[in-house]
């Protein structure tokens, strides 16, 4: 009886095996992205809504030794260098102030900006690390489909044939009833053997009851290959007169409620 019952139990986790896959599907897109040691590129960034439409173009150099030169051209001048211990900000017209913190005093949102393969969707995916993923019914086209729940909302990841992510919906409940952010991503490239980055990212976003669209364009993507050194010393490039202060509220004081 104690064998039957033994063998009950084993084959009841074996069944249940299958549905628990925590991390599964996030784990191997990160560690697919994880044979990117550098990258270069420019981010093309349009933002459209009610108040209008603003275009954002950066050219980024991205190492995995947390060593980041992000230069944004427009719509305002803007320059960020992290030399692998601490990041530099510098904003053109700031009242020749800046922003500075070591790595590990910035604030979370901050540090997954410095660890994700620019022009990826890896700010998400860092996010659901370590999570249980569950699987869904297929989407209408049959594509596969993986839900998360977080402590804050539900996410559901879609895939396409070749097992790439093409999208990530974002809603408030399991219900998803009330979807609040979704991104696609799409025209991919096999930037390395088994490495494939979307160079095109949409997204229809809903803030505060405040709908808008973004898209990304991603353009010039290198991966793993020699970036100089120089670009990540501070000092070839901001101006020894500015003042780096720890916090965003001692460069813009009427933005006292923006610290990180």
């Amino acid at each position: 009886m104690k064998s039957c019952k033994l063998l009950t139990a084993v084959l009841s986790l074996l069944l249940l095996a299958p549905f628990a896959r925590a991390g599964k599907e996030v784990d191997r897109l990160l560690a697919e992205y994880g044979k990117v040691e550098t990258a270069t590129c420019k981010i093309r960034r349009t933002k459209e809504g009610a108040a209008g439409k603003m275009k954002f173009l950066s050219r980024v150099y991205w190492t995995r030794e947390n060593k980041l030169h992000a230069e944004k051209l427009t719509p305002v001048k803007q320059r960020t260098i992290v030399d692998g211990e601490t990041l530099y900000q510098y904003t053109e017209g700031s009242n020749n102030k800046g922003f500075s913190r070591p790595i590990d005093e910035l604030s979370e949102q901050m540090r997954v900006s410095l660890s994700y393969v620019p022009g990826t969707a890896m700010d998400h995916l860092l996010l659901l690390k370590g999570l249980g993923e569950s699987e869904m019914p297929a989407a209408p086209d049959g594509s596969k489909r993986v839900g998360i729940q977080t402590p804050s909302n539900y996410v559901v990841l879609g895939f396409d044939a070749q097992n790439r992510l093409t999208g990530i919906d974002f809603f408030k409940t399991a219900e998803m009833d009330n979807r609040f952010a979704d991104y696609d991503y799409s025209s991919f490239s096999e930037v390395l053997p088994g490495v494939w980055v979307p160079f095109t990212h949409t997204a229809l976003l809903n803030r505060n009851n405040v709908e808008f669209k973004e898209t990304v364009k991603v353009d010039r993507f290198v991966a793993n290959q020699p970036i100089a050194e120089s670009l990540f010393i501070p000092s070839n490039f901001f101006d020894k007169d500015i003042d780096f202060v720890d916090d965003f509220a001692k460069i813009f004081p009427e933005q006292t409620g923006n610290t990180d």
